[in-house]
C-alpha cells in the first residue's frame, strides 16, 4: 500500500480489504478524494444470494438481474473492487451450509425460515443427477455474475472442490458443463442487456 506523492517507492503487493459484508455504499467514504491518493489497494467483495428469505426466494430471473445490478457499483467505486468469493449455487441446499445440521431456507427446514421456497432435491448434491434444464439456469447465472463482477477488477469464486455440493463446485461446473473452461467464453452474451465492457479507469487506481 502506498500514499501517493509521500512514498517515492512501492512494492507489487496489493492490500485487500474485506467489506466486512456491509456492502460497498458503507465504505463510500473510505480512502476518498481529500485524502491522500492510495494505489495498491482493493475492496474484497464476497457475493451471494442464500444467505437471507428474500435472497433464497426470488425467481430465477430476478437471480439474474439481482447479479448483473452488480457491475454498476464495482466499476464505479473509487478503489479496486475484487468480487473474492460467490458461487453459481442459487440455492442454500448444501448440506451443512448454514451450520452443522442446520437445514436450508429454501425447503423451509432451517429453524425460523418461512414456508418453503420449493424442494432442495437436485438442486445440490452430485452434479450428474441436475437436470439439463437446471444446469442451464445454472450457466446463465454464472455469466450473469462473471459479467457484472469483471466490471470491477475482477473476481476468485467458490470454491475449487466440494465433499458433496457440485452447485458450489468450479471443478464440477468445469465437467458438467455450467462453467466454461475459458472463463471469457460467454453462451449468453447479453445476459446482462449487452457484452462485457471494459471498466472505466479510475484516478485512485494504479
Amino acid at each position: 500500500m502506498r500514499v501517493a506523492d509521500v512514498f517515492d517507492l512501492q512494492g507489487n503487493a496489493v492490500v485487500m480489504i474485506h467489506d466486512a459484508f456491509k456492502g460497498l455504499d458503507y465504505w463510500k467514504d473510505f480512502m476518498t478524494e481529500g485524502e491522500p491518493t492510495w494505489s495498491g489497494v482493493a475492496m474484497d467483495v464476497h457475493s451471494y444470494q442464500v444467505f437471507t428469505n428474500d435472497e433464497v426466494s426470488r425467481t430465477e430471473d430476478q437471480h439474474i438481474v439481482a447479479a448483473c445490478a452488480q457491475g454498476q457499483a464495482l466499476s464505479s467505486f473509487h478503489l479496486w473492487t475484487i468480487v473474492g468469493e460467490w458461487s453459481a449455487a442459487y440455492t442454500d441446499c448444501a448440506r451443512n451450509l448454514n451450520g452443522r445440521g442446520s437445514g436450508a431456507r429454501y425447503d423451509g427446514s432451517l429453524e425460523g425460515s418461512p414456508k418453503a421456497i420449493g424442494s432442495c432435491k437436485f438442486k445440490t448434491g452430485p452434479g450428474y443427477k441436475f437436470s439439463d434444464e437446471y444446469k442451464t439456469f445454472l450457466r446463465k447465472y454464472w455469466e450473469a455474475q462473471a459479467t457484472a463482477f469483471e466490471k470491477g477488477a475482477g473476481w476468485l469464486a467458490w470454491t475449487w472442490k466440494t465433499q458433496e455440493a457440485d452447485d458450489w463446485s468450479y471443478k464440477a461446473g468445469l465437467k458438467y458443463g455450467w462453467i466454461p473452461k475459458n472463463p471469457a467464453e460467454r453462451k449468453y452474451p447479453n445476459i446482462c442487456g449487452g457484452a462485457p465492457t471494459p471498466s472505466p479507469r479510475n484516478p485512485h487506481r494504479s
